[in-house]
């Protein structure tokens, strides 16, 4: 009996410290991602996409093909100038793998458009992985416009 209780006690010491795990690295995903939407209001879409991103990452574009790969992403971006938009976003829920080193999150976007002055509202969903080193990095980003929220 007093081995039963003994591992019982473990197993629940163990699992609790896989849930804390768990809250922390989600913690540290959601700050990631509101870190991104920072840089990006900051120095422009182009350095905040390219400064999180993997490097196998896929980014998914409302009506053309997605970009694979941190090299494709980085040519995506000739000719679109970042003084002529501005994108932030907040997140609205985020999970996290059992592992604590796959999530993702999912929000709502704006993006002003200088040239015309106005504003495009939508969702986004980013997927993230933790690296060796402790960073997260996105590995699949993508979104849709919406309506004006209400």
């Amino acid at each position: 009996m007093k081995k039963l209780l003994i591992v019982l006690l473990i197993g629940l010491a163990a699992c609790s410290s896989s849930e804390d795990r768990q809250k922390e690295a989600r913690k540290e995903m959601l700050s990631t991602d509101r870190a991104f939407s920072a840089l990006s209001a900051e120095k422009g879409m182009q350095e905040a996409f390219l400064y999180y991103a993997a490097n196998d990452l896929v980014k998914l574009q409302e009506g053309r093909f997605p970009v694979i790969g941190k090299e494709a992403l980085r040519n995506s971006f000739e000719g679109v100038f970042d003084s002529m938009y501005r994108l932030t976003w907040v997140p609205v829920m985020a999970e996290m793998s059992i592992s604590c080193d796959l999530g993702y999150t999912f929000g709502n976007y704006e993006l002003y458009d200088f040239t015309r002055g106005e504003v495009r509202f939508g969702n986004y969903f980013t997927v993230w992985k933790k690296e060796n080193d402790g960073t997260w990095r996105w590995v699949l980003d993508g979104g849709n416009s919406t309506p004006m929220p209400e």
